[in-house]
């Protein structure tokens, strides 16, 4: 069993969590019915009371409302317990094997160490802070312009509803985002600290990844982060799609580059550890090339008494053994640690809100060929 110094523990720590813990709000089922409270019941009872039923129903018809104010909100904070738990099962494995070489264990645990120092850090969620409030005001600044949604204005300026979703709904979406986005970024900072250890890897591994393969299933543990940021991107394309007519193949272009994004957003932590096992594939190849060559033209001598194509200063006789699995192994060693074998958990929660939308205003027999052409990417 891991301890707990094999563990990362990347949401605990920091004055978000420990002002969490100080307001009674430190499980997140409580944590999230609070948020929902705040930036989506809230707004409707205030709609209610200005505006009656009419209000209201604008607001709980609007695609933005309910991603932005309901539904992030919550899965932002019910994600934090999934993350935590695949990050630091990779983390317990990475040590508990071990992969990590005995010379540079010093190097990976100080890796350890400075990531949780960050993750207790204060001032880096005070910058998550400052950014959600950035947020806010530029999105205050389009309502000015005349882009804010009809629940939000009243008598030709922005109403109490409007200023509560921008002062409460929209920076707390935006902080909860941005604080899951740095802790991404320690994550991403940790495994290359890693990856420039020396690791315990062999071409000949099951897993087809040198041992690395397991890293690959970390983003399962962001299924509810990847919704929860899919479904205000697909609100957006909503709105667009609300206006103004959109072409199937348009659209089917747009869902594409989101996967794009969303595939790099968790390849790029992994980015070191494929350098790892890329190079682990070069070197056995070369290494295994040689003597697999030695080998079959020594068999080759032995049944037929010369080699076919005789060379003057063959090799002397020696022991030699047959390498051609770690050759073939080393041949189909992947470094690519997200594929089509495990890419699903990313690419279901990244598509499933857009295919929603896209429902809502392409008949079936134009969205049907586009969702068969996304499975088959």
């Amino acid at each position: 069993m891991a301890s707990d110094d094999d563990r990362l523990r990347i949401m605990h720590g920091g004055p978000f969590y420990e002002l969490m813990t100080r307001l009674g709000m430190r499980k997140r089922g409580w944590r999230a019915f609070v948020f929902a409270g705040l930036c989506w019941t809230i707004p409707v009872l205030l709609l209610l009371a200005t505006r009656g039923g009419h209000g209201a129903g604008l607001f709980l018809h609007d695609w933005g409302a309910w991603a932005k104010f309901l539904i992030a909100p919550v899965l932002l904070t019910l994600a934090e317990k999934p993350i935590g738990f695949a990050l630091d099962e990779c983390v317990s494995m990475l040590f508990r094997i071990p992969l990590v070489s005995s010379q540079s264990m010093p190097d990976a645990r100080k890796a350890l160490r400075d990531a949780g120092a960050r993750t207790a850090a204060g001032f880096p969620e005070l910058v998550c802070l400052g950014l959600a409030l950035a947020a806010t005001i530029f999105n205050a600044s389009t309502f000015l312009g005349g882009s804010a949604p009809p629940w939000a204005v009243g008598d030709g300026s922005i109403s109490m509803t409007g200023f509560w979703c921008l002062a409460v709904g929209n920076t707390v979406y935006w902080f909860l985002l941005i604080r899951l986005v740095w802790k991404h970024v320690i994550w991403c900072l940790f495994l290359s600290s890693v990856a420039r250890c020396h690791l315990r890897l062999v071409v000949t591994h099951p897993d087809g990844h040198g041992g690395l393969g397991f890293l690959s299933y970390y983003p399962a543990g962001y299924g509810l982060f990847t919704l929860a940021v899919s479904s205000v991107f697909a609100a957006g394309v909503g709105h667009v799609m609300q206006r103004q007519t959109v072409t199937p193949g348009f659209f089917a272009a747009v869902c594409v580059a989101w996967l794009i994004v969303v595939i790099i957003y968790y390849c790029v932590p992994l980015l070191g550890a494929a350098l790892q096992v890329l190079s682990l594939k070069r070197k056995a190849v070369l290494h295994s090339l040689t003597k697999v060559t030695d080998f079959e033209r020594s068999s080759e001598r032995a049944i037929l008494g010369e080699n076919a194509l005789p060379d003057e200063a063959e090799p002397e006789a020696r022991e030699l053994h047959d390498v051609k699995p770690i050759y073939l192994a080393s041949m189909k060693t992947s470094a690519l640690l997200i594929n089509k074998g495990n890419v699903l958990p990313v690419l279901v929660p990244a598509l499933l809100p857009m295919l929603v939308v896209g429902a809502s205003y392409l008949p079936y027999s134009q969205l049907g060929p586009i969702v068969k052409r996304l499975l088959l990417l």
